[in-house]
């Protein structure tokens, strides 16, 4: 797999920040909730963990991914269906 050059991220990063700054700045609240923009601001997240300005276990925290509720939805979903996770 090729690898992402690290101005392009920096780019797209800039890019996402000036786009959803300016709709949380003068956007209504539907403006700011949509989906696309909530997936842009984890995206600008995602950018900052793997240009390490954020460390790998604040990412893996309920700050950002929280995988414990993750974990916990998963169990319930084996508990009901009885498959497993791999």
């Amino acid at each position: 797999m090729k690898k992402v050059n690290e101005n392009v991220i920096q780019e797209l990063k800039q890019e996402l920040e000036m786009l959803t700054g300016f709709i949380a700045d003068y956007g209504t609240e539907q403006e700011f909730t949509d989906k696309c923009v909530i997936y842009s601001c984890n995206i600008i997240d995602a950018l900052d963990w793997i240009q390490e300005k954020i460390g790998t276990e604040k990412f893996r925290s309920d700050d950002y991914l929280d995988l414990i509720k993750l974990h916990a939805i998963a169990s319930k979903i084996e508990q009901r269906t009885g498959k497993k996770r791999d």
